[in-house]
């Protein structure tokens, strides 16, 4: 696993503990950390990165999932921040139970483990099972409980065979920013509003530069792309999207104390980003 995911995920167990309460509801049965099977890392690839990076909305409730690529009989670290998209906040509380299904395999869960902090969740996996599964993610508080089918995954034989799984790849000319900093720094996104068969964006969302204006459109949880749109009238704060956005992007309409570009040109001629999130990423 790539030194810049583990060592914040190391960091952030050691902080709740990696107790048996993380374990004890495997339904493939706990296991030994003493056993010595299949938890050497050491000859891991440092300098590539194969973590998967999930978004997914449901309702109210955004999920950004990160995770290393699932080796049977091996642990797999998951870390999960969630957020409630009437004001992207964190949602403080609640806990969160990993499920691997399908392929021919009983079902396995993994859950038990307190959220790090408000928003923020990490759980352990060791899928017994080789081949394809399902991945889902249910987030559970006193109040409400919430799915999010996060579609097929492939759980490896092995560690050298998942070698051969797809590398990560960096959205190039990006603006990054972690979801703690776009937390704290009181960020609002939502995806346009449908009025009358068009696109709207509340006028907040929308900067000028070089005579055109441009949005900030969600390219992946950490990374905001600047995009050209063309506009049509407004009405009581709400600006008509002709082009450039669809219904189903999200787009930042608050930038609060982001730092995120107003202008267009600074912010599509950014440099790669690659070697910069190395040092930030989970």
């Amino acid at each position: 696993m790539p030194t810049h995911l583990i060592a914040p995920l190391l960091l952030l167990l050691a902080l709740t503990g990696c107790g048996s309460s993380g374990h004890d509801n495997h339904e493939s049965g706990a296991h030994d950390h003493g056993d010595g099977m299949e938890h050497d890392h050491s000859g891991d690839d440092e300098h590539i990165d194969r973590s998967l990076h999930i978004v997914n909305f449901n309702g109210n409730n955004e999920l950004f999932l990160q995770y290393e690529t699932l080796v049977a009989k091996r642990d797999a670290v998951f870390l999960a921040h969630i957020t409630d998209l009437t004001n992207y906040t964190p949602i403080p509380g609640g806990f969160i139970t990993i499920i691997l299904s399908g392929g021919g395999s009983p079902n396995e869960t993994f859950s038990g483990k307190r959220p790090v902090r408000h928003g923020i969740h990490i759980e352990v996996a060791l899928p017994q099972y080789a081949g394809e599964r399902h991945l889902s993610l249910r987030f559970a508080t006193d109040t409400t409980q919430i799915t999010h089918d996060l579609g097929r995954v492939t759980v490896y034989p092995d560690y050298a065979s998942s070698k051969n799984s797809a590398v990560r790849i960096i959205p190039e000319n990006a603006i990054y920013l972690e979801k703690e900093a776009q937390w704290q720094a009181g960020l609002i996104i939502q995806r346009p509003t449908i009025n009358q068969q068009q696109l709207t964006l509340p006028a907040s969302a929308i900067h000028q530069g070089n005579n055109e204006k441009f949005i900030h459109v969600m390219n992946g949880a950490e990374f905001f792309e600047s995009r050209i749109v063309t506009t049509g009238e407004a009405h009581h704060g709400q600006v008509i999207i002709l082009s450039g956005v669809t219904a189903d992007e999200h787009v930042v309409i608050k930038k609060g104390s982001a730092q995120l570009s107003d202008d267009k040109s600074i912010a599509l001629e950014a440099p790669n980003h690659n070697d910069d999130v190395s040092a930030h990423h989970h």
